[in-house]
């Protein structure tokens, strides 16, 4: 230490000068820091890590209500809900059923509608171009039918792009429960 000094060069005090008042800083900061006077905004983000913290230091009572999602917890660990409002059995079995249209000129539009059978539930429907030609219809509507909130059908509207006169077969698939 002797022989650091012995020289007297400024860089060399300068900079012990600089490290007492750097660890004598923290120190002070850490001996008299009022209680509660660190809070979230006054840390970086993931400072404080599970490993940092002390045995049940965060309890139930700490955690905020809504806090935690499923993903936080081991499986196993969240009970199950209540069971779910007893409805109709799940579809066993489902049904394409299949409707020409009627030909469609050149630039027109024509639309189908189809049915499923009583106690069946329309599920999605589609069409397929009676010509070899690819593309030629362009869908202007797609719904379902319903009774009530049932789907038990759907309507299907097309507009013929070809230069000639088309038709097309649209299909239904239905499902039994």
């Amino acid at each position: 230490m002797k022989q650091m000094f012995s020289n007297g060069r400024y860089a060399n005090v300068a900079a012990t000068i600089a490290l007492v008042v750097a660890l004598g800083g923290t120190s002070y900061a850490a001996i008299n820091l009022p209680a509660n006077s660190v809070g979230s905004a006054q840390l970086k983000r993931h400072a404080v890590t599970g490993s940092k913290l002390h045995a049940n230091a965060v309890t139930s009572a700490t955690v905020q209500n809504g806090s935690l999602r499923a993903k936080d917890f081991k499986t196993g660990q969240l009970p199950a809900g209540p069971a779910g409002p007893v409805g109709p059995a799940g579809a066993t079995n489902l049904v394409s059923r299949r409707v020409p249209s009627l030909p469609v000129a050149a630039g027109a539009v024509g639309a189908v509608k189809m049915a499923c059978l009583p106690g069946e539930r329309a599920i999605t429907a589609g069409l397929q171009s009676d010509a070899d030609v690819i593309n030629i219809f362009s869908v202007t509507e797609s719904f379902p039918i319903t009774t009530g909130d049932v789907p038990t059908g759907w309507y299907v509207e097309v507009k013929n792009t070809a230069s000639a006169s088309n038709q097309f077969l649209a299909f239904l698939v239905c499902a039994k429960p």
